[in-house]
Protein backbone atom coordinates (compact mmCIF):
# COMPACT_ATOMS: atom_id res chain seq x y z
CA UNK A 1 0.00 0.00 0.00
CA UNK A 2 0.95 3.50 -0.68
CA UNK A 3 1.67 5.78 2.02
CA UNK A 4 -0.71 8.53 2.34
CA UNK A 5 1.07 11.80 1.73
CA UNK A 6 2.33 14.16 4.50
CA UNK A 7 0.03 16.92 5.24
CA UNK A 8 1.39 19.96 4.60
CA UNK A 9 -0.03 21.67 8.07
CA UNK A 10 -0.13 20.08 11.28
CA UNK A 11 -3.61 18.63 11.67
CA UNK A 12 -6.20 20.22 13.56
CA UNK A 13 -6.74 17.17 15.79
CA UNK A 14 -4.00 14.60 16.80
CA UNK A 15 -4.36 11.27 14.37
CA UNK A 16 -4.63 8.24 16.34
CA UNK A 17 -2.30 5.59 16.29
CA UNK A 18 -4.17 2.97 13.88
CA UNK A 19 -4.69 5.83 11.80
CA UNK A 20 -1.35 6.68 10.75
CA UNK A 21 -0.82 2.81 10.71
CA UNK A 22 -3.15 2.24 7.92
CA UNK A 23 -1.55 4.87 6.08
CA UNK A 24 1.94 2.80 5.63
CA UNK A 25 0.33 -0.45 5.33
CA UNK A 26 1.02 -1.98 8.68
CA UNK A 27 -1.61 -3.83 10.09
CA UNK A 28 -0.78 -5.08 13.56
CA UNK A 29 -0.92 -3.37 16.77
CA UNK A 30 -2.92 -2.74 19.44
CA UNK A 31 -3.74 0.99 19.99
CA UNK A 32 -6.24 2.32 21.71
CA UNK A 33 -7.70 2.95 25.13
CA UNK A 34 -7.82 2.00 28.43
CA UNK A 35 -10.40 0.57 31.43
CA UNK A 36 -12.02 0.97 34.27
CA UNK A 37 -13.40 -1.86 36.23
CA UNK A 38 -17.06 -2.28 35.66
CA UNK A 39 -18.88 -3.39 38.71
CA UNK A 40 -16.04 -2.84 41.20
CA UNK A 41 -15.16 1.08 40.44
CA UNK A 42 -16.31 3.71 42.64
CA UNK A 43 -17.70 6.91 41.28
CA UNK A 44 -14.79 9.71 41.23
CA UNK A 45 -11.65 11.07 39.25
CA UNK A 46 -11.43 12.80 36.50
CA UNK A 47 -11.25 11.57 32.59
CA UNK A 48 -9.75 12.31 29.09
CA UNK A 49 -9.41 15.41 27.01
CA UNK A 50 -11.02 17.49 29.82
CA UNK A 51 -14.34 15.52 30.22
CA UNK A 52 -15.17 14.12 33.48
CA UNK A 53 -15.10 10.60 33.80
CA UNK A 54 -17.53 8.73 35.02
CA UNK A 55 -17.82 4.99 37.00
CA UNK A 56 -19.19 2.07 34.75
CA UNK A 57 -22.72 1.74 35.99
CA UNK A 58 -24.01 -1.34 37.52
CA UNK A 59 -25.21 -3.60 34.97
CA UNK A 60 -28.56 -4.05 35.15
CA UNK A 61 -30.71 -6.43 32.71
CA UNK A 62 -30.16 -4.64 29.90
CA UNK A 63 -26.42 -3.83 30.12
CA UNK A 64 -23.74 -6.78 28.54
CA UNK A 65 -21.36 -5.04 30.34
CA UNK A 66 -18.55 -7.09 31.56
CA UNK A 67 -18.72 -8.04 35.68
CA UNK A 68 -14.84 -9.59 35.85
CA UNK A 69 -13.03 -7.62 33.59
CA UNK A 70 -11.60 -3.46 33.26
CA UNK A 71 -13.88 -1.75 30.75
CA UNK A 72 -13.93 1.71 30.53
CA UNK A 73 -17.46 3.27 31.43
CA UNK A 74 -17.44 4.99 27.96
CA UNK A 75 -15.10 4.48 25.01
CA UNK A 76 -12.40 2.72 23.87
CA UNK A 77 -10.02 0.25 24.96
CA UNK A 78 -6.64 -0.81 23.36
CA UNK A 79 -2.87 -1.48 24.93
CA UNK A 80 -2.41 -1.56 28.73
CA UNK A 81 1.03 0.34 29.90
CA UNK A 82 2.51 -1.64 32.84
CA UNK A 83 1.09 -0.72 36.16
CA UNK A 84 3.72 0.44 38.60
CA UNK A 85 3.29 -0.25 42.44
CA UNK A 86 3.73 2.67 45.00
CA UNK A 87 3.64 2.99 48.51
CA UNK A 88 1.24 -0.29 48.19
CA UNK A 89 -0.86 1.06 45.54
CA UNK A 90 -1.43 -0.64 42.08
CA UNK A 91 -1.18 2.26 39.40
CA UNK A 92 -2.43 0.87 36.28
CA UNK A 93 -2.37 3.25 32.88
CA UNK A 94 -3.99 2.43 29.78
CA UNK A 95 -4.47 4.10 26.39
CA UNK A 96 -8.02 5.63 26.61
CA UNK A 97 -9.87 6.82 24.20
CA UNK A 98 -13.05 8.17 26.33
CA UNK A 99 -15.03 9.83 23.57
CA UNK A 100 -16.83 7.19 21.26
CA UNK A 101 -16.65 3.09 21.05
CA UNK A 102 -13.74 3.27 18.24
CA UNK A 103 -10.10 3.69 17.96
CA UNK A 104 -9.10 6.85 18.16
CA UNK A 105 -6.60 9.83 19.58
CA UNK A 106 -5.29 8.30 22.88
CA UNK A 107 -4.04 9.70 26.24
CA UNK A 108 -2.84 7.39 29.05
CA UNK A 109 -5.77 6.52 31.68
CA UNK A 110 -5.44 6.03 35.06
CA UNK A 111 -6.61 3.55 37.61
CA UNK A 112 -5.25 2.24 41.49
CA UNK A 113 -5.98 -0.68 43.16
CA UNK A 114 -4.81 -1.95 46.68
CA UNK A 115 -6.30 -5.68 44.79
CA UNK A 116 -6.54 -6.09 41.59
CA UNK A 117 -9.45 -6.69 41.50
CA UNK A 118 -12.01 -3.55 42.16
CA UNK A 119 -10.27 -0.23 40.61
CA UNK A 120 -11.03 3.63 41.43
CA UNK A 121 -10.43 6.08 38.36
CA UNK A 122 -8.57 8.91 38.58
CA UNK A 123 -7.83 11.58 35.99
CA UNK A 124 -5.77 10.73 32.73
CA UNK A 125 -2.49 10.77 33.72
CA UNK A 126 -0.27 11.65 30.51
CA UNK A 127 -1.48 13.74 27.26
CA UNK A 128 -0.38 14.66 24.27
CA UNK A 129 -0.91 17.94 22.51
CA UNK A 130 -2.84 18.82 18.53
CA UNK A 131 -0.58 17.34 16.61
CA UNK A 132 0.44 13.95 18.37
CA UNK A 133 -1.27 11.90 20.84
CA UNK A 134 0.44 9.35 22.96
CA UNK A 135 1.09 5.78 22.66
CA UNK A 136 2.32 2.86 24.43
CA UNK A 137 5.34 2.89 26.67
CA UNK A 138 6.34 2.47 30.04
CA UNK A 139 7.06 4.56 33.52
CA UNK A 140 10.03 3.44 36.07
CA UNK A 141 10.51 5.02 39.52
CA UNK A 142 13.83 6.64 39.22
CA UNK A 143 15.06 6.05 42.79
CA UNK A 144 18.29 7.48 42.36
CA UNK A 145 17.46 10.29 40.34
CA UNK A 146 19.64 9.25 37.29
CA UNK A 147 17.27 11.52 34.94
CA UNK A 148 18.03 14.60 36.93
CA UNK A 149 14.77 14.93 38.03
CA UNK A 150 14.79 14.12 41.46
CA UNK A 151 15.29 10.39 43.44
CA UNK A 152 12.13 8.93 43.14
CA UNK A 153 10.62 10.86 40.53
CA UNK A 154 8.33 8.27 38.24
CA UNK A 155 9.55 8.39 34.75
CA UNK A 156 7.96 7.26 31.70
CA UNK A 157 9.19 6.90 27.92
CA UNK A 158 5.98 6.66 25.55
CA UNK A 159 5.67 6.73 21.65
CA UNK A 160 4.85 9.84 19.56
CA UNK A 161 4.12 10.31 16.02
CA UNK A 162 6.70 13.54 15.78
CA UNK A 163 4.57 15.98 13.65
CA UNK A 164 1.64 13.90 13.41
CA UNK A 165 4.14 11.73 10.84
CA UNK A 166 4.34 7.86 11.47
CA UNK A 167 7.84 6.88 10.21
CA UNK A 168 9.02 9.12 12.61
CA UNK A 169 7.62 7.19 15.93
CA UNK A 170 10.00 8.44 18.65
CA UNK A 171 10.29 8.18 22.29
CA UNK A 172 9.17 11.17 24.25
CA UNK A 173 10.59 11.23 28.47
CA UNK A 174 7.78 12.20 30.83
CA UNK A 175 7.59 12.65 34.46
CA UNK A 176 5.57 12.88 37.50
CA UNK A 177 6.50 12.88 41.30
CA UNK A 178 3.95 10.64 42.17
CA UNK A 179 2.49 8.46 39.12
CA UNK A 180 -0.40 10.64 38.87
CA UNK A 181 -0.22 13.31 36.60
CA UNK A 182 3.12 13.26 34.21
CA UNK A 183 4.75 16.24 32.35
CA UNK A 184 5.43 15.49 29.32
CA UNK A 185 8.73 16.93 27.59
CA UNK A 186 8.56 18.64 23.87
CA UNK A 187 11.55 16.52 22.30
CA UNK A 188 11.95 13.01 22.03
CA UNK A 189 15.34 11.47 23.71
CA UNK A 190 15.20 8.51 21.94
CA UNK A 191 14.74 9.48 18.37
CA UNK A 192 14.09 7.25 14.93
CA UNK A 193 17.13 6.90 13.37
CA UNK A 194 15.67 5.71 10.07
CA UNK A 195 12.59 8.15 9.54
CA UNK A 196 14.28 11.73 8.74
CA UNK A 197 15.53 9.77 5.60
CA UNK A 198 13.24 7.78 4.80
CA UNK A 199 11.69 8.47 0.92
CA UNK A 200 10.68 5.05 -0.83
CA UNK A 201 7.89 2.87 0.60
CA UNK A 202 9.93 0.13 2.50
CA UNK A 203 11.76 2.74 4.01
CA UNK A 204 8.76 4.67 5.40
CA UNK A 205 7.09 1.32 6.66
CA UNK A 206 10.77 -0.10 8.28
CA UNK A 207 10.55 3.56 10.30
CA UNK A 208 6.77 3.34 10.94
CA UNK A 209 7.99 0.46 13.29
CA UNK A 210 9.59 2.21 16.53
CA UNK A 211 7.01 1.92 19.07
CA UNK A 212 6.36 0.88 22.64
CA UNK A 213 9.58 1.12 24.52
CA UNK A 214 9.66 -0.99 27.74
CA UNK A 215 12.07 -0.17 30.62
CA UNK A 216 14.07 -2.25 33.05
CA UNK A 217 17.05 -1.59 35.48
CA UNK A 218 20.08 -3.47 34.87
CA UNK A 219 21.14 -3.25 38.36
CA UNK A 220 24.69 -5.50 37.58
CA UNK A 221 25.66 -3.07 35.10
CA UNK A 222 24.14 -0.01 36.86
CA UNK A 223 22.62 0.96 33.65
CA UNK A 224 18.38 1.31 31.92
CA UNK A 225 17.89 -1.01 29.35
CA UNK A 226 15.04 -0.36 26.81
CA UNK A 227 13.64 -2.80 24.32
CA UNK A 228 11.59 -1.16 21.60
CA UNK A 229 9.43 -3.24 19.04
CA UNK A 230 10.58 -3.03 15.26
CA UNK A 231 9.50 -5.67 12.19
CA UNK A 232 10.02 -8.76 13.23
CA UNK A 233 12.86 -7.73 15.76
CA UNK A 234 13.55 -5.78 18.93
CA UNK A 235 16.06 -3.05 19.49
CA UNK A 236 18.15 -2.79 22.80
CA UNK A 237 19.30 0.07 24.11
CA UNK A 238 20.91 0.94 27.44
CA UNK A 239 21.35 4.41 29.13
CA UNK A 240 22.82 5.68 32.62
CA UNK A 241 20.48 8.36 33.10
CA UNK A 242 17.19 7.59 30.92
CA UNK A 243 18.23 10.11 28.28
CA UNK A 244 20.96 9.51 26.46
CA UNK A 245 20.61 6.02 24.63
CA UNK A 246 23.32 3.48 22.77
CA UNK A 247 22.00 0.89 20.78
CA UNK A 248 22.67 -2.25 21.30
CA UNK A 249 22.38 -5.57 19.25
CA UNK A 250 18.92 -6.31 17.82
CA UNK A 251 16.66 -9.64 18.82
CA UNK A 252 15.59 -10.74 15.58
CA UNK A 253 13.40 -13.62 16.53
CA UNK A 254 14.23 -15.23 12.43
CA UNK A 255 17.58 -14.40 12.69
CA UNK A 256 17.91 -16.50 15.44
CA UNK A 257 15.60 -19.38 14.27
CA UNK A 258 15.74 -19.23 10.49
CA UNK A 259 13.04 -22.50 10.00
CA UNK A 260 10.20 -20.25 12.20
CA UNK A 261 7.29 -19.09 11.23
CA UNK A 262 6.67 -15.31 9.82
CA UNK A 263 4.89 -14.10 13.20
CA UNK A 264 5.02 -10.37 12.29
CA UNK A 265 6.16 -7.57 13.49
CA UNK A 266 6.58 -7.05 17.29
CA UNK A 267 4.88 -4.89 19.92
CA UNK A 268 4.60 -3.77 22.97
CA UNK A 269 8.03 -5.81 23.54
CA UNK A 270 8.11 -7.04 27.11
CA UNK A 271 11.70 -7.46 29.43
CA UNK A 272 12.25 -8.26 33.01
CA UNK A 273 14.40 -10.39 35.48
CA UNK A 274 12.77 -13.55 37.32
CA UNK A 275 13.76 -16.67 39.25
CA UNK A 276 12.47 -19.96 38.49
CA UNK A 277 11.12 -22.64 40.43
CA UNK A 278 14.45 -24.11 41.12
CA UNK A 279 16.45 -21.08 42.29
CA UNK A 280 18.08 -20.20 38.97
CA UNK A 281 17.80 -16.55 37.81
CA UNK A 282 17.09 -15.70 34.20
CA UNK A 283 16.19 -12.63 31.80
CA UNK A 284 13.00 -12.76 29.66
CA UNK A 285 11.97 -11.19 26.96
CA UNK A 286 8.44 -11.12 25.91
CA UNK A 287 6.48 -9.44 22.61
CA UNK A 288 3.20 -9.32 21.30
CA UNK A 289 3.05 -11.33 17.86
CA UNK A 290 0.42 -11.95 15.20
CA UNK A 291 0.75 -15.05 13.88
CA UNK A 292 -2.61 -16.12 12.62
CA UNK A 293 -0.84 -16.51 9.01
CA UNK A 294 1.15 -18.95 10.36
CA UNK A 295 -1.53 -20.98 12.62
CA UNK A 296 -0.10 -19.76 15.06
CA UNK A 297 -1.66 -17.39 18.04
CA UNK A 298 -2.18 -13.70 18.34
CA UNK A 299 -0.42 -12.72 21.46
CA UNK A 300 2.15 -12.77 24.05
CA UNK A 301 5.30 -14.81 23.10
CA UNK A 302 8.17 -15.22 25.12
CA UNK A 303 11.98 -16.31 25.57
CA UNK A 304 14.16 -17.31 28.50
CA UNK A 305 18.12 -16.09 28.01
CA UNK A 306 20.93 -13.76 29.57
CA UNK A 307 21.09 -10.51 28.73
CA UNK A 308 25.31 -9.34 28.63
CA UNK A 309 24.39 -5.71 28.37
CA UNK A 310 25.42 -5.81 24.87
CA UNK A 311 22.82 -8.98 23.13
CA UNK A 312 19.66 -10.62 24.65
CA UNK A 313 20.36 -14.79 23.64
CA UNK A 314 17.54 -17.05 24.19
CA UNK A 315 18.32 -20.41 25.21
CA UNK A 316 15.62 -21.93 22.59
CA UNK A 317 14.98 -19.67 19.65
CA UNK A 318 11.67 -20.65 19.41
CA UNK A 319 9.21 -18.94 21.17
CA UNK A 320 7.20 -19.93 23.78
CA UNK A 321 3.45 -18.46 24.27
CA UNK A 322 1.71 -17.28 27.48
CA UNK A 323 -1.38 -17.41 25.70
CA UNK A 324 -2.44 -18.92 23.33
CA UNK A 325 -5.68 -17.50 22.74
CA UNK A 326 -6.31 -14.46 20.24
CA UNK A 327 -7.44 -12.14 22.66
CA UNK A 328 -4.53 -12.00 25.06
CA UNK A 329 -2.60 -9.13 23.39
CA UNK A 330 0.01 -6.41 24.14
CA UNK A 331 0.21 -8.07 27.57
CA UNK A 332 2.40 -6.45 30.01
CA UNK A 333 3.87 -7.90 33.08
CA UNK A 334 5.37 -5.88 36.75
CA UNK A 335 6.70 -7.17 39.98
CA UNK A 336 4.64 -8.56 42.36
CA UNK A 337 5.35 -6.70 45.95
CA UNK A 338 4.69 -9.96 48.09
CA UNK A 339 7.64 -12.14 45.95
CA UNK A 340 9.30 -9.51 42.96
CA UNK A 341 11.69 -12.41 42.40
CA UNK A 342 10.16 -15.73 41.74
CA UNK A 343 6.21 -13.92 40.86
CA UNK A 344 5.16 -10.90 38.55
CA UNK A 345 1.59 -10.37 37.66
CA UNK A 346 0.47 -9.97 34.03
CA UNK A 347 -2.60 -8.15 32.04
CA UNK A 348 -3.87 -8.23 28.68
CA UNK A 349 -5.67 -6.57 25.69
CA UNK A 350 -8.71 -8.97 25.23
CA UNK A 351 -8.91 -8.14 21.92
CA UNK A 352 -7.71 -9.12 17.96
CA UNK A 353 -6.94 -6.28 15.10
CA UNK A 354 -8.40 -8.73 12.71
CA UNK A 355 -12.03 -7.82 14.35
CA UNK A 356 -11.27 -4.94 16.57
CA UNK A 357 -12.82 -2.36 14.54
CA UNK A 358 -16.52 -4.31 14.24
CA UNK A 359 -17.61 -3.11 17.78
CA UNK A 360 -19.25 -5.04 19.91
CA UNK A 361 -22.64 -5.51 21.83
CA UNK A 362 -21.43 -3.22 24.40
CA UNK A 363 -21.13 -0.22 22.24
CA UNK A 364 -24.90 -0.43 21.83
CA UNK A 365 -25.59 -1.65 25.31
CA UNK A 366 -23.27 0.34 27.51
CA UNK A 367 -21.60 2.62 24.98
CA UNK A 368 -17.35 0.93 25.36
CA UNK A 369 -15.84 -1.83 23.01
CA UNK A 370 -13.07 -3.37 24.48
CA UNK A 371 -11.95 -5.03 28.26
CA UNK A 372 -8.61 -6.60 29.74
CA UNK A 373 -7.96 -9.45 31.10
CA UNK A 374 -8.65 -10.54 34.62
CA UNK A 375 -5.21 -9.97 36.30
CA UNK A 376 -2.43 -13.10 36.60
CA UNK A 377 0.20 -13.96 38.56
CA UNK A 378 2.80 -15.33 36.30
CA UNK A 379 5.75 -17.22 37.30
CA UNK A 380 8.85 -19.03 35.59
CA UNK A 381 8.91 -23.59 35.98
CA UNK A 382 11.44 -26.08 35.74
CA UNK A 383 9.94 -28.69 33.81
CA UNK A 384 11.18 -31.89 34.41
CA UNK A 385 13.06 -31.93 31.42
CA UNK A 386 14.68 -29.44 31.83
CA UNK A 387 13.01 -26.25 29.66
CA UNK A 388 11.60 -23.15 31.37
CA UNK A 389 7.76 -22.49 30.87
CA UNK A 390 5.92 -19.39 32.46
CA UNK A 391 3.00 -20.57 34.22
CA UNK A 392 0.00 -18.11 34.99
CA UNK A 393 -3.15 -18.42 36.92
CA UNK A 394 -5.77 -15.52 38.05
CA UNK A 395 -4.79 -13.76 41.09
CA UNK A 396 -5.91 -15.03 44.46
CA UNK A 397 -8.36 -12.25 45.19
CA UNK A 398 -10.44 -12.60 42.53
CA UNK A 399 -11.95 -15.87 44.40
CA UNK A 400 -12.01 -13.84 47.70
CA UNK A 401 -14.09 -11.65 45.90
CA UNK A 402 -16.69 -13.65 44.25
CA UNK A 403 -20.16 -12.74 45.77
CA UNK A 404 -20.99 -17.00 46.43
CA UNK A 405 -18.86 -20.06 46.82
CA UNK A 406 -20.13 -23.80 46.24
CA UNK A 407 -19.10 -26.89 45.85
CA UNK A 408 -20.70 -29.02 43.22
CA UNK A 409 -21.25 -32.50 43.22
CA UNK A 410 -19.22 -35.43 41.56
CA UNK A 411 -20.25 -36.24 38.10
CA UNK A 412 -20.03 -39.45 35.91
CA UNK A 413 -20.32 -37.98 32.11
CA UNK A 414 -21.25 -40.10 29.39
CA UNK A 415 -22.33 -37.38 26.80
CA UNK A 416 -23.73 -34.78 28.21
CA UNK A 417 -24.69 -33.47 32.03
CA UNK A 418 -26.27 -30.32 32.46
CA UNK A 419 -25.13 -27.99 35.24
CA UNK A 420 -27.39 -24.85 34.69
CA UNK A 421 -27.52 -21.16 34.47
CA UNK A 422 -24.75 -20.66 36.07
CA UNK A 423 -25.48 -16.42 35.79
CA UNK A 424 -23.37 -13.85 33.76
CA UNK A 425 -19.92 -13.72 35.66
CA UNK A 426 -18.40 -16.65 37.61
CA UNK A 427 -15.10 -19.27 38.02
CA UNK A 428 -15.33 -22.57 37.99
CA UNK A 429 -12.79 -25.30 38.74
CA UNK A 430 -12.73 -28.98 38.20
CA UNK A 431 -10.69 -32.00 37.87
CA UNK A 432 -11.11 -34.41 35.03
CA UNK A 433 -10.56 -37.88 34.77
CA UNK A 434 -10.88 -40.83 32.18
CA UNK A 435 -9.95 -43.67 30.04
CA UNK A 436 -11.38 -43.85 27.08
CA UNK A 437 -13.49 -40.66 26.05
CA UNK A 438 -11.70 -38.97 22.82
CA UNK A 439 -12.47 -35.69 23.86
CA UNK A 440 -13.83 -34.18 27.80
CA UNK A 441 -14.89 -30.67 28.45
CA UNK A 442 -17.36 -28.23 28.97
CA UNK A 443 -19.78 -25.53 27.31
CA UNK A 444 -20.35 -22.22 28.72
CA UNK A 445 -22.31 -19.64 27.32
CA UNK A 446 -25.21 -22.15 26.41
CA UNK A 447 -28.28 -20.96 25.28
CA UNK A 448 -31.90 -23.49 24.43
CA UNK A 449 -30.01 -24.36 21.10
CA UNK A 450 -27.30 -26.99 21.55
CA UNK A 451 -25.17 -25.22 18.80
CA UNK A 452 -25.03 -22.41 20.79
CA UNK A 453 -22.20 -21.93 23.28
CA UNK A 454 -18.48 -22.28 23.64
CA UNK A 455 -17.07 -25.60 23.50
CA UNK A 456 -13.94 -26.20 25.77
CA UNK A 457 -12.43 -30.11 25.00
CA UNK A 458 -9.57 -31.54 25.89
CA UNK A 459 -8.67 -34.22 23.24
CA UNK A 460 -6.62 -35.42 20.10
CA UNK A 461 -3.08 -33.71 22.26
CA UNK A 462 -4.85 -30.30 22.15
CA UNK A 463 -6.66 -27.81 24.18
CA UNK A 464 -9.52 -26.67 22.34
CA UNK A 465 -11.60 -23.31 22.72
CA UNK A 466 -14.44 -22.84 20.04
CA UNK A 467 -16.38 -19.50 20.42
CA UNK A 468 -18.33 -20.23 16.89
CA UNK A 469 -21.72 -21.14 18.93
CA UNK A 470 -21.09 -17.75 20.89
CA UNK A 471 -20.89 -15.43 17.73
CA UNK A 472 -23.52 -12.49 17.78
CA UNK A 473 -27.21 -13.08 16.28
CA UNK A 474 -28.13 -9.57 16.19
CA UNK A 475 -26.60 -5.95 14.43
CA UNK A 476 -24.04 -5.46 12.21
CA UNK A 477 -22.05 -8.44 14.63
CA UNK A 478 -23.67 -11.16 13.05
CA UNK A 479 -23.10 -10.04 9.30
CA UNK A 480 -19.67 -11.62 7.57
CA UNK A 481 -17.34 -13.90 9.60
CA UNK A 482 -17.72 -14.42 12.89
CA UNK A 483 -14.69 -13.17 14.61
CA UNK A 484 -12.96 -12.76 11.56
CA UNK A 485 -13.11 -16.59 10.63
CA UNK A 486 -10.69 -16.80 14.21
CA UNK A 487 -13.07 -19.01 16.13
CA UNK A 488 -11.45 -21.56 17.80
CA UNK A 489 -7.99 -21.30 19.42
CA UNK A 490 -6.01 -24.52 20.54
CA UNK A 491 -2.88 -24.96 22.69
CA UNK A 492 -0.68 -28.61 22.30
CA UNK A 493 -1.22 -30.80 25.07
CA UNK A 494 0.26 -34.30 26.00
CA UNK A 495 -1.93 -36.77 24.27
CA UNK A 496 -1.33 -39.36 26.77
CA UNK A 497 -2.75 -37.81 29.59
CA UNK A 498 -5.65 -38.88 31.14
CA UNK A 499 -6.17 -36.38 34.19
CA UNK A 500 -6.33 -32.62 34.18
CA UNK A 501 -7.20 -29.67 36.33
CA UNK A 502 -9.55 -27.17 34.45
CA UNK A 503 -10.19 -23.42 36.01
CA UNK A 504 -12.34 -21.20 33.91
CA UNK A 505 -13.05 -17.55 34.25
CA UNK A 506 -16.50 -16.78 32.18
CA UNK A 507 -17.76 -13.44 31.75
CA UNK A 508 -20.08 -11.62 29.70
CA UNK A 509 -18.02 -11.18 26.79
CA UNK A 510 -15.24 -13.00 27.38
CA UNK A 511 -13.89 -16.82 28.32
CA UNK A 512 -10.48 -17.47 29.68
CA UNK A 513 -9.01 -21.28 30.46
CA UNK A 514 -6.34 -22.21 32.61
CA UNK A 515 -5.32 -25.58 32.09
CA UNK A 516 -2.89 -27.78 34.80
CA UNK A 517 -2.65 -24.67 36.94
CA UNK A 518 -2.25 -22.09 33.99
CA UNK A 519 0.63 -24.61 32.25
CA UNK A 520 -1.60 -24.15 29.67
CA UNK A 521 -4.02 -21.27 28.99
CA UNK A 522 -6.97 -19.81 25.95
CA UNK A 523 -8.26 -16.02 26.67
CA UNK A 524 -11.03 -15.56 23.91
CA UNK A 525 -13.81 -12.73 23.59
CA UNK A 526 -17.87 -13.92 22.99
CA UNK A 527 -20.70 -12.37 21.96
CA UNK A 528 -23.53 -14.37 23.61
CA UNK A 529 -26.74 -13.69 22.89
CA UNK A 530 -28.96 -12.47 25.98
CA UNK A 531 -29.70 -15.49 28.34
CA UNK A 532 -27.21 -17.55 27.36
CA UNK A 533 -25.86 -18.98 30.36
CA UNK A 534 -25.88 -22.02 30.39
CA UNK A 535 -23.03 -24.70 31.51
CA UNK A 536 -22.75 -28.23 29.98
CA UNK A 537 -20.23 -31.38 30.55
CA UNK A 538 -18.87 -33.18 28.19
CA UNK A 539 -17.67 -36.48 27.57
CA UNK A 540 -16.93 -37.64 23.39
CA UNK A 541 -16.53 -41.33 22.68
CA UNK A 542 -16.37 -42.68 26.65
CA UNK A 543 -17.11 -41.33 30.22
CA UNK A 544 -15.32 -38.67 32.42
CA UNK A 545 -14.96 -38.80 36.26
CA UNK A 546 -15.56 -34.91 37.03
CA UNK A 547 -14.91 -33.88 40.49
CA UNK A 548 -13.64 -30.85 42.73
CA UNK A 549 -16.36 -28.88 41.16
CA UNK A 550 -15.92 -25.32 42.97
CA UNK A 551 -18.43 -22.75 41.65
CA UNK A 552 -17.75 -18.61 42.32
CA UNK A 553 -20.32 -16.12 41.85
CA UNK A 554 -19.74 -12.51 40.86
Amino acid sequence: MTPAPHPSAAPSAPIGRRTLLRRTGLGAGAAGAVLLAASCTREDGGGSGGSPTTAAPTPDAASRRARLHLTPAAGWVGDPQRPLVLDGVHHVYGLLHAEEPAPGATVWGHWTSTDLVTFEPQAPALTGDDVADVWSGSAVVDERGTAGLGEGTVVALATRPTDGKAELQEQYLASSPDGTAFTLEPEPVLRNEEGPAARSEEEIAQASWFRDPKLQRDEERDQWVCAIGRDHRVTLWTSPDLRSWERREDFAYRDAAPDLPDLGGVECPDLFTLTASDGSAHWVLGASLDGSGAGEPTAYAYWVGTWDGERFTPEDPAPRWLDRGWDWYAGVTWPSPEDPEHVRLGIGWMNNWAYAREGSATADSDGYDGQYSVVREVRLQRDEDGSLTLVSTPVPALAAAASATRTLGDQEVDGEADLGDLGPAFTLEMDLAWEDASAVGLVVLGGEDAARGTRITIGGGALTVDRSGSAATDGNLGEGDPFAGLTAASAPVDEAARSAHLHVVVDTQSVEVFLDDGRTVISLGAHPAEGEQQVRLLAEGGTAQVTGMVLRSH
